[in-house]
């Protein structure tokens, strides 16, 4: 052992806690016995960058409240791909409550030759998403750079963050299982005291390893679970979050929803006070408005204007929350201040807010509640005619409506739960654009008409479109996916509601028609037109994840082209057989008669998860249908 690994180094500043680096020859206390089997590699993996040999989680609640969270992987990398994402981890601890402890940092070489990362090799940041604000100044970052990287050479990490009794609310955790590389073996433990109950939940993994619970001496209980041969999950564009489509193991010492929910909201209520500088604030933003709704509004866009939203989940983790009045001053705070400071300005006004906590729809589990759900503190406006719901970040919420697929989560007097779920646009029905119209190509090379255009669902948020400006662009916008060469003279907006918006449109060529070879050339659009609202990853002829769709989608266009007399189509938009799969169906036809060129496109989904296998013809049928050749019209003097 060298005289590096048994000396124990002090870094950073004179607090309290501070950052401890110790390097020890075999394995401390909390971390299993044996180590792993480094032989393990391209034999076993052959189609994988890195393979993750073992993976050790412990995780402690003392009988004083101290918290101490212990992470040991052995990583194994089987080519160079994987050195920029996992030979420079970085480890987040609050100087003044965390300590941290790095047990082991080293590479092991394929001959076995040890290489422990040297002292220059830790270095000292902030956190990007914390950095440069005062009040969490005391947030720092390790920066760990391994050394003598080579293939199949083994990173090994064994580090663990200590926090003081007082700081966390609650011992928790919602973990990833399925790491973007197979892992062979996973092991995760939770010590309490023996009274101390912790309510836990797999997902994702068959058959389901349950917890082993035992009793370990000093009057402590321990949960371990141990996960064997987990597959890689690496995403894709437009994967399922890895919530959806991974193992996932949540655990937490919260009695129940109504501790974890009330947690949340009674610190936001305490701090919500009433102060001059708020209340001058909350008139400065409502002006003369006397409507009790948009002063409410106003107040809310103001502060999604002016304010500096710090949203790093650290930043709240000790559910501390400052006075409204200190908030405003500063002018930056977390969710859970931009929160209080809306329900101070609101309250100031004399209107009754109370407030809520929003939850991720992926992310709650009433049984298992943890702060990886939280997205944010509601404020609820309660008005004779209906109450507004205000999030200050995201402004009005509206169900259903863009900020969907999260839970509202409230307090209701009794010691429950109040619970309200927000629909995202389209979410549960088919959303639908429909396209139709005449153009008319005059024998200069012009073209004019008129399309009449109808959307449902997610094609369009009526929130966003409360001004005549607003309402231009978007139809604007509109157009330009099926008539590239064609601007909007005129439009009416016939319909709009939070079911359907329906708008009747003028539109002329741009100039004269593109001219090739004494021809004039009119492009249907840049393929179908869904694509600007629903994406899909067309680029890749390889796929091994589902797609995830923010719902089924519809899209029907039918145009019809009049000719100038003696004129004729000397090439059309190639047709698409009926293509059809569990996905949907896709089809456009193109017909020539009498001097009109019709053009018909019918593409739909059924489903908002698409299999790989699936989606390989719908993905062959769009790219089909964004060629050219699928798009142009090309007309000639016969």
């Amino acid at each position: 052992m060298t005289s590096f690994n048994r000396r124990w180094m002090v870094v950073g500043a004179a607090a309290s806690f501070a950052t401890v680096l110790s390097f020890a020859a075999g394995q401390a206390q909390g971390s299993e016995a044996a180590g792993p089997d480094l032989s393990i590699g391209s034999a076993q993996f052959p189609d994988e960058d890195a393979v993750i040999l073992r993976w050790e989680q412990h995780y402690t609640m003392e009988k004083d409240g101290t918290v101490r969270r212990r992470d040991h992987q052995w990583l194994k990398l089987l080519t160079r791909r994987p050195i920029r994402g996992k030979a420079d981890p970085r480890v987040d601890y609050r100087i003044g409550e965390d300590e941290l402890i790095i047990h082991t940092a080293q590479t092991i070489l394929p001959d076995g030759t040890v290489m422990p990362v040297p002292d220059y090799s830790f270095n000292k940041t902030g956190p990007d998403d914390l950095a440069g604000w005062p009040e969490h100044i005391h947030w720092e970052q390790t920066v760990i750079s391994y050394s003598g990287i080579v293939t199949d050479c083994v990173l090994e990490l064994d580090y663990e963050i200590v926090t003081q009794p007082d700081v966390l609310p609650w011992l928790e955790g919602d973990l990833r299982l399925h790491d973007d590389y197979p892992t062979v073996e996973r092991v995760v433990s939770v010590t309490v005291p023996a009274d101390v109950a912790v309510n836990h939940h797999v997902e994702g993994i068959s058959p389901d390893p349950k917890a082993v619970q035992s009793s370990i001496d000093g009057g402590m209980t321990q949960y371990k679970w141990t996960f064997k041969r987990l597959a890689g999950a690496r995403g894709e564009p437009q994967s399922l979050p890895w919530q959806e489509r991974c193992g996932r193991l949540r655990f937490t010492t919260c009695a129940n929803a109504a501790e974890f929910v009330g947690g949340f909201v009674k610190v936001v209520d305490a701090a919500a006070k009433l102060g001059d500088g708020v209340k001058k604030f909350a008139e400065d933003a409502v002006e003369n408005e006397t409507d009790p709704g948009e002063r409410a509004r106003k107040v809310a866009k103001k502060l999604r204007s002016t304010f500096n939203f710090v949203n790093a989940s650290r930043g709240h983790r000790s559910l501390k929350c400052r006075d409204a009045e200190a908030v405003l001053q500063s002018n930056y705070g977390t969710p859970l201040e931009a929160g209080a400071l809306l329900a101070a300005a609101i309250r100031s006004l004399g209107l009754d807010a109370t407030v809520e906590m929003g939850a991720t729809r992926n992310g709650w589990l009433a049984e298992v509640p943890t702060n990886s759900a939280f997205a944010g503190m509601i404020v609820r406006v309660a008005l004779p005619d209906g109450a507004v719901l205000l999030h200050p970040q995201h402004g009005e919420i509206k169900n259903p409506g863009d900020w969907g697929r999260h839970w509202l989560l409230g307090l209701d007097g009794a010691g429950g739960v109040t619970a309200e779920y927000v629909l995202g646009r389209g979410e549960e029905v088919t959303s639908e654009i429909t396209i139709a119209g005449t153009i008319s190509v005059c024998k200069a090379g012009k073209a004019t008409g008129e399309l009449r255009i109808a959307l449902t669902g997610g094609f369009y948020d009526p929130a966003k479109l409360a001004t005549a400006g607003k309402q231009a662009s978007f139809v604007k916008g509109i157009v330009g996916r099926v008539l590239s060469d064609c601007k909007v003279t005129k439009h009416s907006i016939t319909t709009l509601s939070d079911d359907v918006l329906k708008a009747t449109v003028k539109v002329a060529s741009k100039g004269i028609l593109k001219e090739l070879d004494k021809q004039r050339v009119l492009e249907l659009g840049n393929g179908p037109a869904f694509l600007a609202t629903y994406h899909l990853p067309l680029g890749r002829s390889s796929r091994k994840t589902e797609v995830h769709l923010s719902g089924a989608f519809r899209e029907d266009v039918n145009l019809a082209i009049e000719l100038p007399k003696g004129w004729h189509a000397t090439i059309t938009p190639a047709p698409l057989a009926r293509v059809a799969g569990s996905w949907g169906a896709a089809e456009q036809s193109v017909s020539e008669k009498d001097g009109v060129v019709r053009f018909h496109r019918v593409i739909e989904t059924q489903m908002d998860r698409i299999t790989p296998a699936d989606f390989a013809s719908l993905r062959d049928a769009m790219n089909t249908l964004k060629c050219p050749a699928s798009r142009l019209l090309v007309l000639s003097k016969r």
